[in-house]
């Protein structure tokens, strides 16, 4: 008789203690997907950045605004810096993307962790009720 009456006041004890971590919990998920979310769109616009990118053929000279007008032929030096700058951006965006999707898959082992977290909680406070 004492064993449970020591088990239904531990689990009065207990139960809003593991709600107050259930919310909390949930707070930090919220957090986590809107971060997730951030993180998915910034992707997306620096993917279509480089895509945009690598599909740009540099313009060196400007096309002449009149049919008389002869086309003037390109410094070799300005074409291969334009080449080169074109290059640098297309590694940087790389770069940023490989780091936005290393940190978005960060943001899912951690939002799958807290969610098994709180189906823990919400399955032992159904247990103790």
């Amino acid at each position: 008789m004492l064993l449970i009456t020591a088990n239904i006041i531990w689990a009065d004890i207990e139960a809003p203690d593991q709600e107050a971590r259930i919310r909390q919990l949930e707070k930090t998920l919220t957090r986590i997907q809107q971060e997730s979310q951030s993180t998915y769109q910034q992707f997306l616009m620096i993917q279509e950045l480089r895509r945009n990118e690598m599909s740009e053929i540099p313009q060196i000279v400007p096309l002449p605004n009149s049919p008389e007008q002869s086309i003037p032929i390109p410094n070799y030096k300005d074409l291969i810096q334009l080449k080169q700058d074109q290059q640098g951006r297309i590694d940087k965006y790389t770069t940023d993307l490989n780091h936005l999707y290393g940190r978005y898959q960060e943001l899912e082992v951690e939002k799958r962790t807290i969610f098994e977290q709180i189906k823990s909680l919400e399955q032992k406070t159904g247990t103790i009720e």
